[in-house]
């Protein structure tokens, strides 16, 4: 008689494993507030508003209260006094600034320094938005947590990793891993000098190839807006970087920065626990 082979006591090698599904259901994600249309990073929790003047125009801040764990690096009136070393030309219509406190789960899944919203709807959880329009956001952060990249980086997180060196972060190779170790005054140089100033850079690559050329024309500027996601994400990154350096190397030289951080009473507002 000659055996099938099968042997129904032999254990599947796949059980408990990713490739049969194991994990697939408890993968860490952002939950989604019911009925809400908004995107996770729109939801506002408790807040001030803030509206300063900064040169000829007007900007409003929400500024976040933060967690006992977390600071806002950057002030409000730190961001103003970068703002009016901008070109007021490169600031049309971008009239908002988020000082935004992430939740822990929000922070590992998608951390960011900072964004930039092209459009966006403003408000808490579960009601109607209270502010909308473009705005750059600066995150919250723990300047004290220690964290770390895998040493098999691509040529783009190598640049950023020369970046993060010279914003102050001190950086250890322990063969394996990158491990980052900052502070206030590095995590402030990260997204004062580099990232306020790189997100303007994305708005900046917006207004030339999509606001100022479709001016009223909906339909055409509905065109141009398709035409500009569809570039590869390095194109984006690589004007707002290059933007960005520029303009910082301009006003280094010109002894505007870096400057001493700008103490208010509104940035260090925390939550409730």
């Amino acid at each position: 008689m000659i055996k099938s082979g099968y042997n129904p006591i032999r254990r599947n090698r796949n059980i408990g494993t990713a490739k049969q599904g194991h994990g697939r259901r408890n993968t860490l994600t952002i939950p989604l507030v019911c009925n809400a249309e908004r995107i996770w990073w729109e939801n506002i929790g408790p807040h001030t508003v803030v509206k300063r003047s900064v040169g000829v125009h007007k900007i409003t801040f929400l500024v976040e209260h933060t967690r006992e764990d977390c600071v806002h690096a950057c002030t409000v009136d730190d961001i103003c006094n970068i703002l009016l070393l901008v070109p007021a030309y490169d600031l049309e219509s971008l009239d908002t600034v988020v000082l935004r406190q992430s939740t822990r789960k929000q922070a590992i899944v998608n951390p960011a320094w900072g964004r930039l919203a092209y459009s966006a709807e403003f408000g808490k959880p579960g009601h109607k938005a209270s502010h909308a329009g473009p705005a750059v956001f600066l995150e919250a952060t723990n300047p004290t947590r220690v964290w770390k990249w895998n040493r098999k980086l691509c040529p783009e997180d190598s640049l950023e990793l020369d970046r993060l060196r010279n914003d102050g972060h001190r950086v250890e190779d322990t063969g394996k891993h990158f491990v980052f170790h900052s502070s206030l005054e590095s995590v402030r140089a990260t997204q004062l000098y580099r990232t306020l100033l790189h997100e303007v850079g994305h708005w900046v690559d917006w207004l030339e190839k999509v606001v100022r050329p479709a001016g009223d024309d909906f339909v055409l500027r509905e065109a141009l807006s398709d035409r500009y996601f569809a570039r590869p994400d390095q194109e984006r990154e690589l004007f707002s970087h290059q933007y960005a350096d520029v303009l910082r190397k301009r006003l280094t030289a010109e002894g505007r920065i870096p400057f001493q951080r700008m103490s208010d009473s509104v940035s260090m507002i925390r939550s409730n626990p």
